[in-house]
């Protein structure tokens, strides 16, 4: 793991380009793509398909930090990456938190947001049933 005092910009774009390359193979694999609006601090990934923001990406010195959907009883973390995601930092819909501190920690991390991913497109913001997940009316 790097001490933050070895941290630099170049091991924060890595591990931001490594996440980026995993989720969005996983977003092509379901014939989706992401689309990626980035803020002065932050980074937002939403399913092209949906219209749904499923990640969001901020830079810290000496981690990444990611919010993302699910709770993280729901997420499948054998990496123990997840936390609960404090109330003031949720922005609203966000359940869970994780921090990347290591280009080791890539993987799993990105494993975590292709579950985010799915949990978003399985139930959309907040959880609530969207009218694509309904039936069709008679």
């Amino acid at each position: 793991m790097e001490r933050k005092e070895d941290w630099t910009p170049e091991i924060s774009r890595a591990i931001v380009d490594g996440l980026r390359k995993r989720v969005r193979a996983e977003a092509v694999r379901r014939g989706d793509g992401i689309v990626e609006h980035v803020g002065k601090n932050w980074i937002s990934w939403r399913s092209r398909k949906r219209g749904l923001v499923f990640a969001e990406i901020r830079s810290l010195r000496g981690r990444i930090q990611v919010f993302i959907l699910p709770r993280p009883h729901e997420l499948h973390n054998g990496g123990g990456l997840a936390r609960r995601a404090p109330r003031s930092q949720g922005w609203g819909w966000f359940r869970s938190r994780l921090e990347i501190s290591s280009i080791d920690q890539v993987e799993g991390g990105a494993r975590l947001i292709a579950q985010s991913y799915e949990d978003g497109v399985r139930r959309g913001n907040r959880g609530r049933s969207t009218r694509r997940d309904l039936p069709p009316s008679r």
